[in-house]
């Protein structure tokens, strides 16, 4: 019989600069033995973690997600959310947490879990600290943007730097008009604690030090690594994840597709989640990951079938 896991604890990482950054804690009451620390994309929080964390803390898995410093409870002071005084402070506080999280819990393997444009975060860390991790799981990456920016607001970009570093600018809005018709658009937009709008200067260093970046950073990542995509995502375009799939230098690397998934998978990586999918859905999503942490904890270098292999999962 499995160990039912503890209710989420919150509480916050002190950095090293005093920032007080906002964590969620899934723990199991079983032993385990791994840990698995959460990256969220750009319009949401830790919170988006609320289903696949009990599920991995329901196999031996310690499970943390927090809040990048700008977003959800991680507000940086006089800023608004979704915006960061210092880029590489923000980038400088996922190392202080994994050193945290390993202090917590000594001998165990770690690994790192980003969605959306959390994969660009996830693969930088992997390619600059991979004596800090065990292996890298990657969902819905955004190689292939489904959607463009209006050249007017490229060339503000470009030249935030400079004139408007702090500037809010709209992202979400351009993404495709039928991802702002649906459902998770309303139920992300009525989040206080996700964000529509982020700073320009944020947004020009986000996608010139991590976005451009990923293909490089990929080929520089031996550990073990996971890949899920839903073949019906609108904004990471599927391909992502297979271009992602050739370039990683690891040789244990796997690509699992979910049939009829968008971009959060059944909805079961977003904060708050609707009826519009069944539990036995999302639970493709979370069974797929609980699997592969088994077999890498396990030191098996057979992952999901054939090491560096693809596959799809038919069921919708």
């Amino acid at each position: 019989m499995q160990a039912q896991p503890l209710e989420k604890n919150t509480d916050y990482f002190k950095m090293s600069d005093g920032f007080n950054l906002f964590y969620r804690r899934w723990q199991s009451s079983g032993q385990a033995d791994r840990v698995v620390i959460f990256l969220h994309g750009i319009e949401v929080h830790s919170g988006a973690f609320g289903f696949i964390g009990p599920e991995l803390a329901n196999s031996n898995c310690e499970v943390y997600g927090f809040d990048r410093r700008g977003f959800g409870n991680s507000k940086e002071q006089d800023l608004p959310r979704g915006d960061v005084k210092s880029f590489e402070r923000h980038l400088e506080d996922i190392n202080e947490v994994v050193e945290a999280v390993r202090k917590n819990h000594p001998g165990k393997k770690i690994f790192i879990f980003g969605h959306s444009i959390g994969c660009a975060y996830a693969l930088w860390y992997a390619a600059h600290y991979p004596q800090q991790l065990d292996g890298i799981i990657l969902a819905s990456n955004p190689l292939e943007a489904g959607f463009k920016v209006p050249t007017q607001d490229t060339i503000k970009l470009v030249f935030s730097p400079i004139i408007e570093h702090h500037s809010m600018y709209d992202l979400i809005d351009k993404w495709p008009q039928a991802f702002r018709e649906g459902e998770e658009y309303k139920l992300i937009t009525e989040d206080e604690l996700c964000t529509k709008v982020f700073g320009l200067g944020f947004l020009f260093e986000l996608q010139t030090k991590l976005a451009n970046k990923m293909l490089h950073y990929a080929s520089k990542i031996e550990k073990p690594t996971l890949l899920i995509h839903g073949d019906a995502d609108i904004i990471a375009l599927p391909e992502s994840s297979n271009k992602l799939m050739e370039k990683l230098a690891s040789n244990d690397k796997n690509l699992q597709i979910f049939l009829g998934a968008d971009h959060w998978l059944y909805q079961s990586i977003i904060p708050t989640m609707s009826s519009k999918y069944t539990l036995e859905q999302k639970k493709q999503v979370s069974s797929t990951v609980k699997n592969w942490l088994e077999k890498q904890a396990t030191g098996s270098a057979m992952a999901l079938g054939e090491t560096a292999s693809a596959q799809k999962n038919t069921e919708k």
